[in-house]
């Protein structure tokens, strides 16, 4: 993996959620979990909810 600058640009409803594992139906996930280092897919997956920003506030007011 190429070491890359994530750009937090995106907050966490725009970025969305993921709703089934893409490994369900993926032809290698026999191989699992040997296989998710090599995974173009999952690599996609992380670095767009990486590039998320949390919609809630870190503080919490008593």
């Amino acid at each position: 993996m190429e070491n890359q600058a994530v750009k937090r640009d995106l907050f966490d409803f725009e970025v969305g959620y993921l709703t089934q594992s893409p490994c369900v139906n993926c032809e290698f996930r026999e191989h699992l979990p040997k296989c998710h280092a090599d995974c173009i897919i999952l690599d996609q997956i992380q670095t767009r909810l990486a590039r998320g920003i949390s919609s809630q506030s870190s503080r919490y007011e008593s």
